[in-house]
């Protein structure tokens, strides 16, 4: 629920009424992480994301059963395509039904290597389950969060908890279709009579005796079949088989079935399921994420002290920008977080160049890429920002570093004024906020309204263009 909140804050603005969470909040004695979720849980939205999670995980169970069923269908199929005819090959029939698990176990080894990144989401099974789950989610919700609910869950996948979860799901599976497959056999051994012997077109006698007797040097020591001898693994040979032989060689297939297949994974599953649950337990919040970073603030303990240690650094001088003399062509508009339809914001009278939003590291990645690659400094940089939004360093070092690689003065655009004193937050503290960061970064903040344009603030925008800085 904490991961849905901060995505959808993070895509369409903080939640309305959330000042009443924001207190329940505040009041927890834990952690940074605990208050976060304890706001989560206190939003309007609140129960209905609850009902809609509760619904999409009832979904996963129930695709998860389903899939269980299907490894009994797959079992049972692949017993009886093992041993289709009377007279059967029995290290044929055992590679028929180990084959395919034993390359799966493979490669889930391989991809849980420590050190292979790719194991974490490079899975089939994590794969599937995550594919599943994003397409699930919206057609399967029905409210307003489906999205980010689905977005949350292929992410609490991604985690460590949720790629062992989903390796304990992959061994549930192929332990399934063992357990089918061995009980399919057992009912047609019983029932029916086979003639299990073996053959070879290039390998020697004693070649196969070896073979045979390493492959049965397990379960015999397991007490699941008697010690091999040269002489039973010869009269096993087709055409010699002697009928007293047919049983023990059947419990000889079933053994090796167990020992080399259903053994392994079951002690895999179990492995990975306590250590799904030991990470379960220490499952936490990633509270870096911008989301939870600007909550930081508000959601601090009233009571908490702060203690200082060693000096304060030095505040680092407001730049100073004088326009660039060779200016050529429109100025640049770029967006930061903007709310709703907002972009590109309509400026009358004035003809700009948007290069696009940065509401993500790509997003101000190519922004950066793209005025680094102009052919000659811009007359202003017009960066359009959301008073919606609480000014930060991270807010500061783009501006800068834009107005840096457009080598002009960046001129920002404040919007949604009224929505700001609609949502009863201070107007003019957010302006001196804004206002403080443009004198930081060398350039100007307006205060501006696409729908109802001020004539001054745009006459203004244009002696700026011209290159008149007053």
């Amino acid at each position: 629920m904490t991961e849905t909140v901060r995505l959808r804050e993070e895509h369409a603005g903080r939640c309305r009424d959330d000042e009443v969470a924001n207190s329940l909040a505040r009041t927890i004695s834990g952690t940074f992480a605990d208050r976060l979720a304890a706001r989560a849980g206190a939003l309007p939205t609140a129960s209905e994301i609850r009902r809609d999670i509760d619904r999409l995980t009832g979904l996963m169970r129930n695709l998860v059963l389903f899939v269980l069923l299907l490894a009994v269908v797959a079992g049972l199929l692949a017993a009886r395509a093992s041993i289709a005819q009377r007279e059967v090959d029995i290290l044929l029939a055992a590679a028929t039904l180990l084959a395919f698990p034993t390359v799966m176990l493979l490669a889930w080894i391989a991809l849980m290597l420590p050190g292979n990144r790719r194991g974490e989401l490079g899975s089939l099974a994590g794969r599937l389950m995550r594919r599943a789950l994003g397409w699930l989610g919206p057609r399967a919700l029905s409210g307003d969060h489906a999205g980010e609910i689905a977005q949350a869950g292929t992410r609490l996948l991604g985690t460590t908890y949720g790629r062992w979860l989903v390796s304990a799901l992959s061994h549930a599976f192929w332990t399934v279709y063992l357990v089918s497959a061995l009980a399919a056999l057992t009912f047609l051994f019983a029932i029916a009579q086979y003639d299990l012997a073996w053959g070879t077109t290039l390998l020697s006698d004693e070649s196969v005796v070896a073979l045979v007797g390493a492959l049965a040097a397990p379960p015999a020591w397991l007490g699941m079949i008697p010690e091999p001898r040269a002489d039973w693994i010869l009269g096993g040979r087709e055409g010699a088989l002697a009928p007293e032989a047919r049983a023990m060689w059947a419990q000889f297939l079933l053994a090796m079935i167990f020992v080399y297949g259903l053994l392994p994974r079951l002690l895999l599953l179990v492995t990975c399921c306590l250590i799904a649950w030991s990470r379960h337990e220490r499952l936490e919040l990633d509270t870096t994420q911008p989301g939870y970073l600007r909550l930081s603030g508000a959601l601090r303990p009233k009571e908490s002290s702060v203690t200082e240690h060693g000096n304060a650094p030095e505040a680092k001088p407001p730049r100073r920008r004088a326009p660039p003399a060779d200016a050529r062509g429109k100025p640049i508009l770029i967006g930061m977080e903007l709310e709703g339809n907002h972009w590109p914001p309509t400026i009358p009278g004035i003809n700009t160049n948007p290069l696009g939003c940065a509401d993500d590291r790509a997003g101000r990645r190519a922004i950066l890429a793209a005025l680094e690659a102009l052919p000659a400094p811009p007359p202003l940089l017009l960066a359009a920002c959301s008073l919606l939004r609480t000014p930060d360093a991270a807010h500061e070092r783009f501006i800068e570093r834009a107005a840096d690689r457009a080598a002009t003065i960046p001129v920002l655009l404040l919007l949604d004024a009224d929505h700001l004193t609609a949502r009863g937050d201070r107007l003019a503290s957010r302006l001196a906020d804004w206002q403080a960061l443009a004198e930081q970064v060398g350039g100007v903040a307006l205060r501006y309204d696409p729908e109802t344009p001020d004539a001054a603030v745009l006459a203004r925008l244009q002696q700026m263009i011209d290159g008149v800085f007053e």
